[in-house]
């Protein structure tokens, strides 16, 4: 190295004792820079601890005796940041950090080191890039990021050039330094705002790091919003500030979001709900849960399919702390209100049933509305309508009584063990129940013929409640009930037409 070829091994031990020692030979009279250099060169052949004690006294010499030095020697102090001793790489960067403090034009020269490593092709590397060796090239680069913010676009620069292996290395150590820079980095939102081609990885690496403790800024948010609808359409962009978008905005964005890897769509249902797992404060989100999962029941199929929207439900479910029967309770009763009637409502009242038995009666009453909605004009849902009957009997019994005719038939003939227990059920009516049902049938059934007629009359229909019954019934014991009916031709009428059923 720079010792000189005319030096004597006793001339360098002896300048090695003086720092070692304290003492002074008077008879060596050596500049700064000359110390130096022979500290260098000692440092490089001696043992870790002796080898920091060296490079204390470098620094000593450089730092507080003549900084200037520093540029001189800026390339040979850098290189004991590959050291196979991790006391002496926390030494070196420490040593650099102070340096930096003191000349910002150092920065200037550690970029081109960078550059050299990572991206010249005229470097010779003996071997393969490891991640070790990657790390030892970018610890001094990263520990300089929260003193001086440009630096970031230096390493984006890098990055974008860099091969797949030391791009997996730098997306996994630069967690502290991005963090210590912050969301409010005026460099940080610049490199969101310009985001590099070929950076957007890194990117998107710097985004869920700033906003995995802390809910996002607005300046942040908006960065990210123009980037995403100005320049990258990607919709990963949006999952490290979904919680600063719209409510509008997120529920455009969940035909896509729901379609990526499941662990993905994993974590923005954990940003959506609260439920991950980090230290620090939580942000609101745009959306309740119980919002969350009508969105979802109401994605059109042309922009996602059905098996994504159906995972992405069971991932609420999953969650039980949040998803109580209050909250699936509001949302069957508002996805039993819209029209036309959501695809998968019968399947989330099946899921909300099995996961809150206590829910029977409520789901219930949503199959009687249901009746009234005519679900047997949505045959998917009608199927899931049938199946929540038949796993739900004997207290669906009822619901099925309030059926017209040709929709009783059809569930007999989609579940025909339902028959002979149904039939069973309506024969332990007593007198009484069966005059007790018909005037409850009695509005819904004028409501049914209503729908189903309009404005036209229709005796047949007006009392289709108790119609039902008789369709339940054994024909005998109709005629044990002849005399609750007003119009015994209607009855021998019904009779006729309904002992196929029966």
């Amino acid at each position: 190295m720079a010792s000189g070829a005319g030096e004597s091994a006793g001339a360098r031990t002896s300048i090695a004792k003086q720092f070692f020692t304290g003492e002074e030979d008077t008879a060596i009279d050596m500049t700064t820079s000359e110390k130096v250099v022979d500290l260098l060169n000692q440092a490089a052949l001696i043992s870790t601890e002796e080898k920091l004690t060296v490079l204390k006294q470098v620094q000593e010499l450089i730092i507080n005796k003549d900084p200037s030095l520093l540029d001189n020697f800026l390339d040979e102090i850098i290189a004991f940041q590959t050291d196979k001793s991790m006391e002496v790489r926390k030494f070196v960067i420490g040593f650099i950090e102070e340096a930096c403090k003191r000349d910002n034009e150092l920065l200037l020269k550690l970029i081109a080191n960078l550059n050299m490593l990572l991206k010249d092709e005229s470097v010779n590397v003996a071997s393969p890039w490891t991640e070790e060796t990657v790390k030892q090239c970018l610890y001094l680069y990263l520990s300089l990021l929260p003193l001086n913010h440009r630096l970031v676009h230096e390493l984006a620069s890098v990055y974008t050039e860099a091969i797949a292996d030391i791009k997996r290395t730098i997306l996994r150590v630069i967690e502290q330094p991005i963090r210590g820079m912050g969301m409010n980095s005026p460099d940080l939102l610049l490199l969101v705002e310009n985001c590099p081609k070929g950076a957007e990885t890194l990117v998107t690496r710097c985004l869920h790091i700033l906003t995995d403790k802390v809910p996002p800024s607005p300046e942040l948010v908006e960065r990210v919003r123009d980037l995403y609808h100005k320049r990258v359409p990607d919709v990963r962009f949006l999952i490290p500030v979904i919680n600063g978008l719209e409510k509008k905005e997120v529920i455009q964005a969940l035909p896509k979001l729901i379609k990526l890897n499941p662990i993905v769509v994993k974590e923005v249902f954990n940003r959506l709900l609260g439920t991950q797992h980090s230290e620090g404060s939580s942000s609101m989100s745009p959306l309740t849960p119980g919002e969350l999962l009508i969105s979802l029941h109401n994605i059109d199929t042309s922009k996602c399919d059905m098996k994504s929207i159906i995972k992405a439900t069971n991932l609420c479910f999953a969650e039980k702390n949040v998803y109580t029967s209050e909250v699936l309770a509001v949302v069957m009763q508002q996805l039993m209100e819209q029209n036309p009637l959501p695809m998968l409502l019968m399947r989330t009242v099946i899921q909300s049933l099995t996961m809150y038995p206590r829910l029977g009666g409520f789901v219930m009453n949503i199959l009687s509305r249901l009746i009234l909605k005519q679900v047997w004009k949505y045959p998917k849902v009608w199927e899931g309508f049938v199946k929540c009957c038949q796993r739900t009997k004997p207290q669906s019994f009822n619901v099925l009584l309030q059926l017209p005719p040709p929709q009783l038939t059809s569930v007999f003939e989609r579940c025909p063990e339902m028959r002979e227990p149904l039939l069973q059920h309506v024969h332990s009516f007593t007198p009484h129940q069966v005059s007790a049902l018909r005037r409850a049938n009695a509005p819904r059934a004028a409501a049914q013929n209503r729908q189903l007629c309009g404005s036209r009359p229709s005796s047949f229909l007006s009392r289709e409640g108790l119609t039902i019954v008789i369709v339940l019934s054994a024909v005998n014991r109709l005629y044990t009930h002849m005399s609750q009916f007003t119009a015994p031709s209607v009855f021998l009428g019904l009779v006729i037409q309904l002992v196929t059923v029966v």
